[in-house]
């Protein structure tokens, strides 16, 4: 609410000090406090009051409700637009793949000859 930082609220107790004494600050500091206190429950409870009567949180709740209804149609019509995009373009086609070499399935060497690699190790293309 306030900002109040450390060096003014420093310089505030300072001059409290002086002007009040070291004997009754704690006394004043005790009045200020309570009436202070005092005065921020009576503006919290007008205004818990004012808004039971003006019912703002039957409108907040209804603005709220708005928002969340208008975030649900946006992301419809997205939905709807991504699904007749998807329906109105063919699906890319995928590329073909390599046919796969037969060394890759044999675990004994071919007659050829051609040593075969350890099934653990990717195999080595040429």
């Amino acid at each position: 609410m306030s900002d109040i930082g450390f060096s003014e609220l420093l310089l505030v107790l300072t001059i409290a000090l002086i002007v009040i004494g070291p004997k009754r600050l704690p006394e004043a500091a005790r009045f200020l406090g309570y009436w202070t206190g005092k005065i921020q429950r009576a503006i919290q409870g007008a205004r818990r009051d004012m808004e039971r009567e003006l019912g703002i949180d039957d409108v907040r709740r209804e603005v709220h409700n708005q928002l969340l209804l208008e975030d649900l149609a946006k992301e419809r019509k997205q939905v709807e637009a991504t699904f007749q995009r998807s329906q109105t373009q063919p699906p890319p086609a995928a590329a073909p793949l390599p046919p796969p070499d037969e060394s890759d399935f044999l675990d004994e060497p071919l007659a050829s000859g051609k040593p075969v690699s350890d099934p653990d190790q990717p195999a080595a293309r040429p």
